[in-house]
């Protein structure tokens, strides 16, 4: 217990893992749902609704005691993981009913402007509270700070895009999914300058945080992190769309940027949850 740096393994190693795949597939689908809710694309309304769904079904099997998940809400002024199951929540069953009243009932009417609100209200708060609940960790100074929900937002809206990109190469094809190409272009290298910034910011941010960083870069963290963050989730994926930019290329390498774009997510997720140091312990 006195180990000068002590890891966290609560949300990086075992059914952790869950809780890293919990987070990957809410963002990826919520992000999914967004944009299709702005592109009025189908398949991706189903997908991520059912994102989501999984996602929360990882949350629910992470818990020790799954039966008393609903204790978690009674926590909502002060805790991030509360306002989270909250938003997850009003996300899957306003989603579902949108869904509904999507293939079954006449499309523009009240009701169903209603649902498209509060789908999309609860979409942004999935996207947006995952990021709080990591920097919310006071003991963990790689996680305590602004930039991680800044990042999760970014990645959440990679994902998103990704999953689009993924369902247009398998045939899903829709004339309003042109933008996706410039912006996923625009995402991938946005969230590239924000990797850059955060790994400096925690560098100068006190021992804890530079040995995290260290991990990261060096360590035991380092192959994931070159290897799944960087080279697959954004090299790869900027030079594929910079050539998407420049000209006109098959679906099939679109549908490729979105799958390496999305293992590159849960790279990133599954690094920061991994290279997680603990404040030392006072002598």
């Amino acid at each position: 217990m006195r180990e000068r740096f002590r890891p966290q393994r609560e949300w990086a190693e075992g059914r952790g893992l869950l809780l890293i795949f919990a987070h990957f597939l809410t963002g990826a689908g919520a992000g999914a749902w967004i944009f299709s809710l702005l592109f009025g694309f189908t398949p991706g309304l189903v997908a991520g609704f059912f994102l989501v769904v999984f996602g929360a079904l990882a949350h629910f099997f992470f818990l020790g005691r799954p039966e008393r998940f609903w204790r978690m809400l009674t926590g909502f002024g002060s805790s991030w993981i509360s306002r989270g199951l909250a938003g997850m929540s009003l996300f899957m069953a306003a989603a579902f009913v949108y869904l509904l009243l999507w293939f079954f009932a006449a499309r523009q009417t009240s009701l169903e402007q209603i649902f498209f609100a509060l789908s999309l209200l609860g979409a942004l708060w999935v996207v947006v509270y995952k990021g709080f609940v990591w920097a919310s960790s006071k003991g963990i100074p790689l996680w305590n700070t602004p930039l991680v929900p800044a990042l999760y937002i970014s990645y959440a809206l990679r994902g998103g895009a990704a999953v689009l990109m993924v369902l247009g190469s398998l045939g899903a094809q829709h004339a309003a999914l042109g933008p996706l190409e410039p912006l996923k272009l625009w995402l991938a290298v946005s969230t590239a300058v924000l990797v850059l910034i955060y790994l400096e910011v925690m560098r100068g941010s006190g021992m804890t945080a530079l040995r995290s960083v260290d991990l990261m870069l060096f360590g035991r963290v380092a192959l994931p992190f070159y290897l799944g963050a960087v080279l697959v989730g954004l090299v790869i994926p900027i030079a594929i769309g910079g050539l998407a930019y420049a000209r006109t290329v098959p679906p099939e390498l679109l549908g490729l940027l979105g799958l390496l774009s999305l293992l590159g997510d849960l790279s990133i997720i599954y690094c920061i949850a991994k290279a997680g140091l603990y404040r030392p312990l006072p002598a």
